[in-house]
């Protein structure tokens, strides 16, 4: 009897080590760049990319979209260029010819009140600034204006009509685009209630001459 009660004993804990290492080991992580291959984001990251792609039935098969749906920290591996965002539980990787193409993901893990959002968006554009990322030269496309409570005023009612964002370049390599927007009960125009959702989407430059 008491052996039986040992054994059992060590399963449980065998057990409970096994869950809180599991639940406590933190998000997955992904390493990419556009035009880094499959294989190599594959090897790179904790996150299991290739069990979460989508494989196209073309002759050889092929990466189609990479989803993510669960915790996981996301480095754009650019050696000059590059970032980690906070984490997240959303995004997609798109894949063409064995290289990523397209990264779309929200750098949170839920919509969030304004000033939380703002918050996380000055911290972003800081980062992207300090990376060498600068806004497409074009009329109306700047780094979004939240320094004074002037400015955020402005934008908070402005998200309760439409999304605004910024497009930034590395010239002729990447692009990136920074979007925030109203996304929970936003009909309602009430400042204390609406939440708040930021998007990122990286790609190839297509924007410069």
């Amino acid at each position: 009897m008491f052996k039986r009660n040992s054994y059992g004993a060590v399963v449980v804990l065998l057990v409970a080590a096994a869950l809180a290492f599991y639940f406590g080991r933190g998000p997955e992580h992904i390493a990419i760049h556009i035009g880094k291959s499959f294989d190599t984001v594959a090897s790179d990251s904790t996150f299991p990319v290739k069990d979460e792609t989508a494989i196209y039935p073309s002759d050889p098969p092929h990466p189609s979209s990479t989803w993510i749906s669960t915790p996981v920290v996301i480095t754009f591996d650019d050696k000059q260029h590059g970032f980690t965002l906070p984490a997240t539980q959303f995004g997609a990787i798109g894949w063409s010819e064995f290289k990523a193409i397209t990264l779309t993901t929200s750098p949170m893990m839920e919509t969030v009140p304004f000033e939380q959002a703002v918050k996380l968006l000055d911290e972003l554009q800081q980062m992207f600034k300090k990376a060498g990322w600068a806004p497409e030269s074009v009329q109306g496309n700047d780094w979004l204006k939240i320094e004074t409570d002037e400015d955020k005023v402005r934008l908070q009612a402005k998200l309760f009509e439409q999304l605004d964002g910024v497009i930034l370049l590395i010239p002729h390599k990447y692009s990136l685009i920074l979007h925030i927007k109203c996304y929970v009960r936003c009909d309602e125009r009430n400042t204390e209630t609406a939440k708040y959702l930021i998007d990122v989407g990286l790609g190839e430059d297509h924007f410069s001459d």
